[in-house]
């Protein structure tokens, strides 16, 4: 298929970014994260998340 040589006919549009925004304040994230680096139980894997969530369905 030919590209046609006339630029002007096709418009570009604008990249859009989509942001996640939550409600949190920075004090709150701060807190959360320190939360997470200070755990001290069992990380689950992805694998273990999706049965638990497969259990959880079957319900």
């Amino acid at each position: 298929m030919l590209r046609s040589a006339n630029k002007k006919e096709s418009k570009t549009q604008p990249r859009k970014v989509r942001v996640i925004q939550n409600n949190h304040t920075a004090a709150e994230l701060a807190e959360s994260g320190d939360r997470w680096a200070d755990h001290k139980g069992p990380y689950l894997s992805l694998a273990e998340v999706i049965a638990a969530e497969a259990a959880k369905a079957m319900k």
